[in-house]
């Protein structure tokens, strides 16, 4: 075999290295040239090049060895990129509706891609991988964190109006005024923005922006482990490689920072439902209230019909999500996450009652609207008829919390603030799961480990009280 180097203009480093393997042409039977390319792996010590480099070559004068002696070889010099790309495409065609994972993997493959795109499909090895999942593992990114430096008591007092007044004009609660009075506090970036705008300052005098670098998730690591793993593993699958190296059998456990879930406490959640209860745009509350009493997820929420809600057994039932697909797809609707997120559950009372009047309301609109409306039945929708983004949906939460000085837990914290406030309840396990449409109870034993820990400290002092006569 000769082998012919190819260096970087600007480093002067090996960037690949050319085969040529002489061997016999099997349809003549003469002498041949047999010639590939193959890139050197990034990020492995030169002990570990020589190894994969010598590992190369040798395949390579197998491959040519048994073409020239005229045995079917199955062509595998396909690339990571050619193929990876090929198998994304693929995923609506296997499931039509799968288009959240479709377009997660396309971002997970944005990271995976500049790493892996220069490699045929059988030199990836098992040090090219873990060199990608140390480097998913030390990743950063810069996240803004804003508090407040200096009161703003100084700006409210200078105005000629009351607290109330400037609230509303700002659009805003006057317990985040109160919020932004006291030096220390955290507040959101938007709120501080509107506050500078409304009082013509700079943001900068009165909030302090600090950017700090974090670590990506682990759960988000793992996303991207688990494409780059389904890729090679449909790649083993076809017998283009022999292994799946990005399994967990060949690499290390991946890392990440742990982030606690946002949720509200027994007493914030108290105060959001009143909150909620005392909202003025009952289409508004009435999704808050589907959110906060039934711990559905967005995409279920604006997915409910009329047909899906039962007043004479007050029960309601989710039959189908509503999904915000990108640009690429827009507002789609689909059955359920799983099988057992088809579920039908009993509603509160409140909650029967909120619907009954949102009822009245929505039926009266549906008339004014026309034929715009003619077929509608769902809950949510657009003035022209056409389901409501699910956005919009977490859009009404960030507002409602702004407008009342509420810490900020997204929709999908409102479902786990939920589900931990069942558990907190002593609602057996099994039921709380089944009402949450999860598979079975350990997946709700996974997520919610923090909130059952909490329930067994409790259980302790309980049983310790009931063992020592202690009322």
């Amino acid at each position: 075999m000769h082998l012919t180097e190819n260096k970087s203009k600007k480093t002067g480093e090996i960037m690949s290295y050319r085969f040529a393997v002489s061997g016999r042409d099997p349809m003549t039977g003469g002498t041949k040239l047999y010639t590939t390319t193959w890139q050197v792996p990034y990020g492995l010590s030169k002990k570990d090049i020589k190894h994969e480099l010598l590992k190369a070559q040798f395949e390579y004068e197998k491959y040519v060895g048994k073409v020239s002696a005229g045995i079917q070889v199955e062509e595998n010099y396909i690339t990571f990129k050619d193929f990876a790309n090929q198998w994304h495409e693929e995923i609506l065609i296997r499931n039509e509706e799968s288009y959240n994972y479709y377009l997660r993997t396309k971002e997970n493959l944005k990271v995976i891609m500049p790493f892996f795109e220069k490699y045929l499909l059988r030199n990836i090895s098992p040090s090219i991988v873990q060199e990608f999942y140390n480097y998913l593992c030390t990743r950063t990114y810069t996240k803004q964190v804003v508090k407040v430096k200096k009161s703003i008591n100084e700006l409210l007092d200078q105005q000629a109006l009351s607290r109330t007044k400037i609230a509303n004009e700002l659009g805003m609660a006057r317990l985040t005024l109160r919020l932004a009075s006291r030096v220390g506090n955290p507040i959101n970036m938007e709120t501080a923005r509107t506050i500078a705008k409304y009082f013509n300052v700079p943001v900068e005098r009165y909030f302090e922006v600090t950017k700090i670098e974090s670590k990506y998730a682990k759960e988000t690591n793992a996303s991207i482990r688990t494409t780059l793993s389904m890729i090679l593993g449909e790649a083993k699958r076809r017998r283009l490689v022999d292994h799946n190296f990005a399994s967990k059998e060949f690499t290390k456990p991946i890392s990440g920072t742990t982030k606690e879930k946002e949720i509200f406490d027994e007493d914030e959640a108290r105060e959001f439902v009143r909150l909620v209860i005392n909202e003025e745009d009952l289409r508004k509350k009435t999704a808050l209230s589907l959110l906060i009493f039934m711990a559905l997820r967005r995409a279920e929420v604006v997915g409910l019909r009329w047909q899906d809600i039962d007043f004479e057994n007050k029960t309601l039932s989710v039959n189908q999500n509503t999904i915000y697909a990108g640009k690429e797809f827009g507002v789609k609707t689909k059955s359920p996450k799983t099988e057992n997120s088809q579920r039908t559950i009993s509603m509160p009372d409140m909650l029967v009652e909120i619907l009954k009047e949102y009822k009245q309301v929505w039926d009266n609109q549906k008339v004014s609207h026309g034929d715009l409306w003619e077929n509608a039945d769902r809950l949510f929708l657009q003035y022209n008829g056409k389901p409501m983004n699910p956005c919009t949906l977490g859009q009404w939460v960030t507002d409602f919390e702004n407008k009342h000085g509420l810490k900020h837990v997204p929709c999908h914290s409102l479902r786990h603030t939920a589900i931990s406030l069942q558990i907190m309840a002593n609602i057996p396990l099994k039921v709380v799961s089944e009402r949450a449409g999860h598979a079975n109870e350990k997946i709700t034993l996974a997520i919610y480990t923090h909130t059952l820990k909490s329930q067994d400290k409790q259980a302790s002092v309980i049983y310790n009280n009931f063992l020592c006569g202690v009322n």
